[in-house]
């Protein structure tokens, strides 16, 4: 899979570096850093790809912004970021061929892949290689858990994993019953049958059951899948007063219309990343007259007022794509940000330097309600990077927690 070996174990006695880490990869003037998205298929990958190029938009040239990033032109003294795509097809095996062609082609770092599958393919190519890998969107706590996969010393994640999102959403249920007496007991879910479907039916389990509620019912579906029509009666029938979904944007959306045909509207359908994090699904809960979709983000543009800086890039974004940045997006910009943040900090383009500072230093994110991103030893951003958002009147408000950044009472059924 690999070639020019010969090359690379020179290098690698020439700079001392991490094992086939390349010392000096870049054309004069450019810093290569890859980006394994999955650009066939769905319209997903092309937004993740935008946010990407806002990013490197951010980088590379001067934006009249209070954020020193954002003010000076590259990185390095002026050395510009060169964003390398690839396409995995949401296969972990396509994803791990591209891994290592962006590898062999030497990028110092790589990034991607949203599917959580082949978040962990690209990691795995990624250690081989020795080149930090900075994950932006993917969810299963699987990646970050220092047990399931070896790659951790490398491994750095943006977004919240389920595990997170699972402790933030029964808090939330419970802050339900208490304020607002919303008498929810039983919980149900529906979740695909990959990495990121059944680590969140693993982790919804756990927390449920952590926190007192009572599962009625885990449906799970395969990708190939249709329609819901069976799936959704079953939820229905369990009597669950929640319904939890770990779902993409086109099975989610199938759900929602196959919930309504069945006239069930349960007090709250809370959802993990994906599907509902897509700002289109904020058309289709319209179209379908609900308001009890809910879920988690890394920001929303209603609070576009508050985060000038989240504002300036939402807008760069808008023009490219013509809607708003949605959770995932934002967790992709922010890991080509957080990947030059690094390189500038470490002072090269040499990968030890470079995952030293990924595994050491607080970032800066004036785009996230944070202000800030941070890496435990596994990898994970332990800056809870995300809030519970819920879809009302087509807007995705902030409900919980209460605090400075809150734009709206939760709507319950």
């Amino acid at each position: 899979m690999k070639k020019n070996w010969m090359k690379k174990l020179m290098a690698l006695a020439l700079c001392g570096a991490m094992a086939m880490a390349p010392c000096m990869v870049k054309a004069e003037g450019e810093i290569p850093i890859g980006a394994v998205l999955p650009l066939t298929g769905s319209s997903t990958g092309e937004f993740l790809k935008a946010a990407m190029e806002v990013a490197e938009d951010i980088i590379n040239n001067s934006h009249d912004l209070d954020w020193d990033l954002a003010k000076n032109e590259g990185i390095l003294d002026g050395q510009k970021v060169a964003l390398q795509f690839a396409d995995h097809q949401a296969s972990a095996d396509m994803a791990t061929t591209e891994a290592a062609k962006l590898l062999d082609d030497g990028v110092v770092v790589i990034t991607g892949a949203y599917n959580s599958g082949c978040s962990a393919s690209v990691a795995t190519m990624a250690l081989e290689y020795g080149v930090p890998m900075v994950c932006g969107s993917s969810s299963s706590a699987s990646l970050t858990d220092g047990t399931t996969y070896p790659f951790a010393s490398i491994f750095n994640r943006v977004a919240a994993n389920d595990a997170q999102e699972s402790a933030e959403f029964f808090e939330f249920l419970k802050y339900l019953n208490e304020k607002y007496d919303a008498g929810i007991e039983k919980v149900a879910i529906a979740w695909i049958n990959n990495s990121y479907g059944i680590h969140a039916d693993e982790m919804f389990q756990k927390y449920a059951g952590e926190t007192g509620f009572e599962v009625v019912a885990s449906v799970s579906y395969e990708s190939s899948a249709t329609s819901f029509d069976t799936e959704a009666a079953q939820i229905k029938e369990s009597g669950a007063d929640v319904v939890f979904q770990a779902s993409y944007i086109g099975d989610l959306t199938l759900f929602a219309q196959a919930y309504s045909s069945l006239e069930f509207e349960p007090k709250m359908i809370i959802c993990y990343c994906g599907g509902f994090q897509d700002a289109s699904f904020a058309k289709v809960a319209t179209d379908l007259g609900v308001n009890n979709y809910a879920g988690g983000q890394a920001c929303t543009a209603v609070l576009a007022d508050k985060l000038p800086v989240f504002s300036y890039v939402n807008e760069l974004y808008k023009a490219k794509t013509g809607q708003d940045i949605d959770g995932p997006a934002l967790e992709e910009f922010a890991s080509v940000i957080v990947a030059a943040q690094a390189i500038q900090a470490a002072g090269s383009t040499d990968a030890a330097a470079i995952n030293e500072v990924l595994k050491s230093s607080e970032f800066e994110a004036p785009y996230l309600i944070t202000q800030k991103i941070h890496f435990d030893e596994n990898g994970q951003n332990d800056v809870m990077p995300a809030v519970v958002t819920q879809l009302i009147d087509g807007a995705y408000e902030d409900v919980f927690p209460i605090d400075d950044y809150t734009t709206s009472e939760p709507a319950l059924k």
